[in-house]
């Protein structure tokens, strides 16, 4: 009789654990800010960076220039986290500016890089298939 009261303690202990675990992590969870800059780190490309949502289909970001060496893998971030940012559509990414030119052996010492810094818009694909009917 004892082993049964112990054994539902247990599992009442457990359930209870869940539950609790369950409504906590569903209060985290907070959306991001419209317009307001938030700070970032991505492990695979080691890079820090800045973003700002202005809607689901607008973002501006700041890539923090670190290296001049780092600056490919800054550039191919870019590249995939518009494309993850669009989730499908065509991402549109107009640069404002943090193109570092390319020196294979460079003459003279690197001056500090600006930031790469570029706005990312979220493109619609409209069908071919509408195209040609509108266009008959």
């Amino acid at each position: 009789m004892q082993f049964r009261t112990t054994l539902r303690n247990k599992i009442a202990v457990k359930v209870l654990i869940l539950t609790s675990l369950s409504l906590l992590s569903a209060c985290s969870f907070t959306p991001n800010k419209i317009g307001v800059p938030e700070k970032y780190y991505d492990f695979d490309h080691q890079i820090h960076y800045e973003q700002i949502k202005y809607n689901d289909d607008h973002y501006y970001l700041q890539i923090k220039a670190d290296s001049y060496e780092h600056f490919s893998q800054q550039s191919i971030f870019l590249l995939r986290h518009s494309q993850s940012l669009c989730r499908g559509d065509q991402p549109q990414i107009l640069l404002h500016g943090g193109v570092q030119k390319f020196d294979r052996l460079p003459l003279y010492p690197r001056p500090y890089q600006p930031d790469l810094r570029a706005e990312v818009k979220c493109i619609k694909e409209v069908n071919s298939a509408s195209k040609t009917s509108t266009k008959q």
